[in-house]
């Protein structure tokens, strides 16, 4: 299956000379610290676009992976948008104390998963979670809908897959990039 993963031509540029470096992944995402990808083009383009003006890059880039599953790897997979999928969201954008607080105990920050698959939930999700993690919204005041990790048309923007270990980068290799206009 190909895959996509929208940045900047200068990120391309490293992770074609360097490799993806898992490290550099940003805390509290959907699904925990990972390589993020998508089988949808225009979704990778749309991303590469807001990575390229938060960073004032010139080139928004989309890399394209092939990816072949691993049996081997430990996945986890949430074919459908559900209380299921939102309590994991959640518990992955804030802090695992606040996570117990707010009785969400499955989440991916232990990196017990080398995979997940899902469907990308809606930016408010985000701003939830930072309220929590800093105190503008108490848990005990927060109850999770899950209408706040769906576009206002009640759908997903699609599906995300993540490579959260190292082994699990070996199911995807480097095709070619576009640098998106």
């Amino acid at each position: 299956m190909r895959v996509y993963h929208g940045t900047t031509l200068e990120n391309n540029i490293d992770i074609y000379n360097n490799g993806i470096d898992l490290s550099r992944s940003n805390d509290y995402l959907d699904f925990g610290k990972g390589f993020y990808v998508t089988p949808n083009f225009e979704l990778a383009k749309d991303m590469a676009r807001r990575v390229a003006y938060r960073t004032s890059s010139k080139f928004p880039t989309v890399i394209s992976f092939e990816y072949t599953e691993n049996l081997e790897l430990n996945y986890k997979e949430f074919p459908c948008e559900d209380m299921k999928w939102a309590k994991f969201i959640m518990a992955n954008r804030v802090f695992p104390k606040l996570a117990n607080e707010l009785g969400l105990f499955d989440s991916n920050v232990d990196l017990k998963y080398d995979i997940i698959k899902g469907s990308i939930a809606d930016g408010r999700v985000a701003n939830i979670a930072s309220d929590l993690r800093y105190g503008k919204i108490k848990p005990q005041d927060y109850v999770l809908d899950l209408s706040d990790f769906l576009k206002e048309d009640g759908y997903s923007y699609g599906m995300q897959i993540v490579f959260c270990s190292e082994k699990s980068l070996s199911c995807i290799r480097y095709i070619e990039c576009d640098i998106i206009k």
